[in-house]
C-alpha cells in the first residue's frame, strides 16, 4: 500500500515535508489522479511533489530503514513506468532518455527504499522507477559524483536504529540548459544541480541533519573518476543555503540540527583558533571564516605532503 513518506518515522521526532515558498506555489502540480488539494504523490516509503513547468519532481522524500534492507535485483525491481495518477503529459518519459547521454537519475534511490518484507521491498523498488522519481542527470554525473551521497546513505552507520530521512531534489536556475531532439520534440529543462539531505537520530538521542549540493556543470561532466577522489563533506551546505537555492521551506528542526562550520551564513560557527578546527586540513577550507592567524598557523603545522594532497584535491572543483 502506498502510504508515502511518514513524518513520525524517526524515534521521538516528527519531520514535516518541505513546503513550497510563495514563489513556487503557482508551479505545484495538482495530480489529476489524486483528490483535489492533495498534491504530494505517495509511493511505498517515499513521496514527491511535481513541478508544472519542468515536469520533474521538486523533491522526493524517503524513509530509509537500513536495518531491514532486502536485496532486490535490478531485473525484478527495475520496471520503469508512467504514473497515471500524475498524468502522462505532466512527466518526462523515456523519449528524453533513449539514445541520449541523459540518464533517468533516481531522486529517491531504488535501493534506499527496498526494506521491510520481501514483497514490500520489491514493490518499493519498482515504485522508485516511476518517471516522476527520475530527473535529467548526465550519465557521467549519475554514475560518478552522484554516487557519493547515494552510497553514504547506503553505508550510513551513525543513526540510532539505522533509520534515516532522506530528501532529494533538482536545482533549477536562470542558467539551465535545455535538451531537445529536434523539431516536434518538447525541450526538456536540465537541472543545474541536485541536493540531498540526510536526517537521523544520533546514538545520544539528538537530531542531526546534513545537507549537500552537487552541481551538474561542464567541469563535473568532464571526468568519470571523481567518486574515487572527492569527499562528501566538501559539498555540505547549511539548510539556509539549501532553502535559498531551492525555494523550499524546510522543517525548522533541519536548521537547528545542521550547525555547519566554515560557511559565513546565519548558522555559521566562528573559528578563531587552530584548536577549534577538527583537522588541520580544514583550516585552509575555512578561509574567509577563520581568522588569518588561524590559517597561518595551519599552514605552518601541516605536513608538506598533506598540503600537496589538499591542493590536488581542490583542483577538481
Amino acid at each position: 500500500m502506498r502510504k508515502g513518506y511518514q513524518e513520525n518515522f524517526l524515534t521521538n521526532f516528527s519531520l514535516a515535508l518541505p513546503q513550497p515558498s510563495l514563489a513556487l506555489e503557482g508551479d505545484i502540480l495538482q495530480p489529476p489522479g489524486l483528490s483535489h488539494g492533495q498534491k504530494v504523490v505517495p509511493y511505498i516509503h517515499f513521496s514527491l511533489l511535481m513541478s508544472i513547468s519542468t515536469k520533474q519532481a521538486i523533491y522526493s522524500a524517503a524513509n530509509v530503514d537500513n536495518s531491514a534492507q532486502q536485496t532486490i535485483s535490478g531485473g525484478k525491481g527495475r520496471k520503469w513506468f508512467i504514473d497515471e495518477r500524475v498524468g502522462r503529459e505532466n512527466q518526462i518519459t523515456n523519449d528524453a532518455y533513449t539514445g541520449t547521454p541523459w540518464d533517468r537519475g533516481h531522486l529517491t534511490r531504488r535501493t534506499a527504499v527496498t526494506w521491510g518484507s520481501y514483497n514490500t521491498a520489491l514493490e518499493a523498488s519498482n515504485d522508485s522507477c516511476a518517471y516522476t522519481n527520475a530527473s535529467m542527470q548526465h550519465k557521467h554525473f549519475n554514475e560518478d559524483e552522484w554516487r557519493v551521497p547515494e552510497l553514504a546513505v547506503a553505508k550510513f552507520k551513525l543513526a540510532k536504529g539505522n533509520k534515516l530521512v532522506v530528501m532529494t531534489g533538482p536545482i533549477f536556475t536562470t542558467c539551465d540548459r535545455y535538451f531537445t531532439k529536434g523539431i516536434g520534440f518538447t525541450p526538456v529543462r536540465i537541472p543545474s544541480a541536485f541536493w540531498k539531505t540526510i536526517t537521523y537520530v544520533a546514538i545520544n538521542g539528538d537530531l542531526v541533519t546534513s545537507a549537500y549540493i552537487f552541481f551538474q556543470d561542464t567541469d563535473t561532466l568532464k571526468t568519470t573518476k571523481a567518486k574515487q577522489r572527492i569527499q562528501l563533506r566538501h559539498f555540505r551546505v547549511t539548510t539556509t543555503e539549501l532553502q535559498l537555492w531551492t525555494g523550499l521551506v524546510f522543517d525548522e528542526q533541519m536548521f537547528d540540527s545542521n550547525p555547519l562550520k566554515f560557511y559565513d551564513g546565519p548558522e555559521t560557527i566562528r573559528v578563531s583558533e587552530l584548536k577549534d578546527l577538527s583537522t588541520k586540513t580544514k583550516a585552509l577550507l575555512a578561509a574567509g571564516v577563520a581568522t588569518a592567524q588561524t590559517i597561518k598557523a595551519a599552514r605552518h603545522k601541516m605536513k608538506l605532503d598533506s598540503l600537496y594532497e589538499l591542493v590536488d584535491e581542490l583542483s577538481w572543483y
